[in-house]
Order: C-alpha cells, then sequence, then structure tokens
C-alpha cells in the first residue's frame, strides 16, 4: 500500500471542481488544491490516474507524488510540529 500527495493547478472552473470531487472521494484535502490519498493499492492507484486522465485537460496541470512511510514520518509544519494524520474512519 501506498500513499501520495496530489497538487493541481486547473484554470477552468469545472475541470477544477471535477477533480476535486473525485480527489475527494479517496482522500484528504489538506489545501485548496492538495490531497493527500494513503493505503492505495497499485490497481487502486492505476484506476484513479486513469479517472484524472479522462477529466483533466493539460496533463502537467496536475502532480503525484509517492510518498514513503519514512517520508510522512519526517513531515513537519512550519512550527516544526509533526503532520497530524486524521483517521480514516470514526467510529460512533
Amino acid at each position: 500500500m501506498n500513499s501520495y500527495l496530489v497538487c493541481y493547478d486547473i484554470s477552468d472552473d469545472r475541470e477544477r471542481a471535477r477533480v476535486f470531487r473525485l480527489l475527494k472521494k479517496h482522500g484528504q484535502s489538506v489545501q485548496e488544491s492538495v490531497f493527500e490519498l494513503h493505503r492505495f493499492s497499485a490497481a487502486r492507484y492505476q484506476r484513479l490516474h486513469a479517472d484524472l486522465a479522462r477529466i483533466v485537460s493539460d496533463p502537467h496541470s496536475v502532480r503525484i507524488y509517492r510518498l514513503t512511510q519514512e517520508a510522512i514520518a519526517d513531515s513537519r509544519d512550519l512550527a516544526g510540529q509533526p503532520i497530524a494524520r486524521r483517521p480514516l474512519f470514526i467510529i460512533l
């Protein structure tokens, strides 16, 4: 299972909204156009990649970075605090 950071800069409102909705189904928005996606199998990643390719007119407007567990553990915010990971689900 892999984790990814997806960033995009899309000027077309409709296209940007479609990308946002797609990524929101798969991960958490950490900024307006930046998403963290965790626990992705190779097959799930390929499906997401194909879905993004169908939506986005300029493939250079989306970047996908694979995050290693070591990189995630070493990540900090500007104040030097570890990046808080939200749970995948909450049991009520």
